[in-house]
């Protein structure tokens, strides 16, 4: 898989950009705000429809674009990217309706036809490296959830569906817990458990479907990421473990391989859990189990790396985890993924840099990288990839004729 085109219309600090992206990938240089990252960005926007930087993607569109027209604010962004089967065009266009909404109103085209965003999500598949990336690490379990769903809705877009279903069901059903609580509503009243009964159903048919998605591709992940982190750091174990909040056993392989049983053996266990925390919900006014508060920690010998890694082992067990990524879906999907490293060179010592780029190398998929100086990609790694450079939305040069030209005009 690798993208060959991409283009930018009013997007960041992007006026007008057409970009031509070579088999191989690409070096990307610039200072800081150059909009080097914005371009990374794009590429992961495309394979999930959300930014990975913001939650406002309002802020993507770049201010001021639609004046000369007389139309409200807009960004559209496109690329052209070859897989095992053709080549598919992928395009999002955001605009704002009022001018100022923090809101942007996102619509989504595969091969020139509208669809829905999980239609759009696996059909480029991407895994981005960033210096924030250390959060999965020491960041709120909200994080480590994004980073999963993002990863396993580019290999199963019935997850993404489950995971749009049960966000609505939960608020739904929050909100009924809410007026119960200011309501002082007695949990064995018939009225309130018959119009909670109906939620529970739907919360747990679609969190079934969550967690049993999330077991199984984080037991085949955490393998990944054992066998990644020996060949990154030979004295110590990083490991990837899965808590979720529902009180699942062990399951044996034999016991995993009906993806309906489990479901259902799941289904059970939320059903009970639900029961044994009603009283509690009623209280609190919110749902108190489920998918919403599962977690993921990496670890160091089996012990949580937030608090006993130090900061450069927490930097390498993301590594590991982000290259276990990377082959989860090639063994899942029969591709590699695009690497897109977003200045995350700098941030490793030699060593460790070389492994990296190595290890990424070897496997012969497409490479974005970026960075603000040529130093940290002057590796043998990196040569078969070209030069460009970016300041102010524009590339200003290129080391190889044809590599990448833009209209920024």
């Amino acid at each position: 898989m690798h993208v060959t085109s991409l283009t930018l219309d009013e997007f960041r600090s992007y006026h007008h950009l057409q970009l031509s992206v070579p088999p191989a990938g690409l070096r990307i240089v610039g200072r800081n705000a150059s909009g080097k990252t914005s371009l990374l960005e794009a590429l992961v926007m495309l394979a999930t429809t959300r930014s990975p930087r913001t939650s406002s993607e309002r802020e993507t569109v770049r201010w001021g674009s639609g004046e000369e027209y007389g139309i409200a604010p807009y960004a559209r962004l496109s690329a052209d990217v070859v897989t095992h089967e053709r080549t598919r065009q992928l395009e999002i266009a955001l605009e704002l309706p009022d001018g100022t909404s923090r809101i942007a109103r996102k619509k989504f085209r595969v091969d020139g036809r509208g669809v829905r965003a999980h239609d759009m999500v696996g059909v480029l598949r991407a895994v981005l490296f960033s210096p924030e990336d250390v959060q999965i690490v020491t960041g709120a379990p909200a994080e480590r959830r994004r980073q999963m769903d993002i990863l396993i809705s580019q290999i199963d877009r019935t997850y993404m569906r489950a995971l749009s279903r049960y966000g609505k069901v939960l608020t739904q059903r929050n909100g009924l817990l809410r007026r119960f609580s200011r309501d002082r509503v007695d949990l064995k009243s018939r009225g309130a458990v018959t119009e909670l009964s109906f939620w529970d159903e739907e919360l747990v048919s679609e969190g079934a479907k969550i967690v049993a998605s999330r077991y199984v591709s984080l037991r085949r992940l955490s393998d990944l990421v054992s066998r990644r982190s020996a060949f990154l750091i030979s004295d110590r174990q990083i490991g990837l473990e899965y808590h979720p909040r529902l009180p699942l056993r062990a399951w044996e392989d034999d016991e995993i391989e009906d993806p309906l049983s489990l479901e259902q053996r799941i289904q059970q266990v939320f059903l009970t859990e639900l029961a044994e925390t009603r009283s509690e919900e009623f209280r609190r006014g919110t749902t108190v189990t489920g998918p919403q508060r599962d977690d993921f920690l990496l670890t160091l010998d089996g012990r949580p790396m937030d608090a006993y890694g130090s900061r450069g082992q927490q930097r390498l067990g993301v590594i590991a985890l982000k290259l276990s990524e990377g082959d989860l879906i090639m063994e899942q999907t029969g591709e590699r993924p695009v690497i897109l490293l977003d200045d995350v060179l700098s941030e490793l010592d030699d060593v460790h840099r070389g492994l990296l780029l190595e290890a990424i190398s070897s496997e012969q998929c497409q490479i974005l990288v970026t960075s603000a100086g040529e130093a940290p990609l002057d590796h043998p790694a990196l040569d078969r990839l070209p030069v460009i450079h970016i300041e102010a939305g524009k590339i200003t040069a290129v080391d190889e004729a044809g590599a990448g030209h833009d209209g920024n005009s």
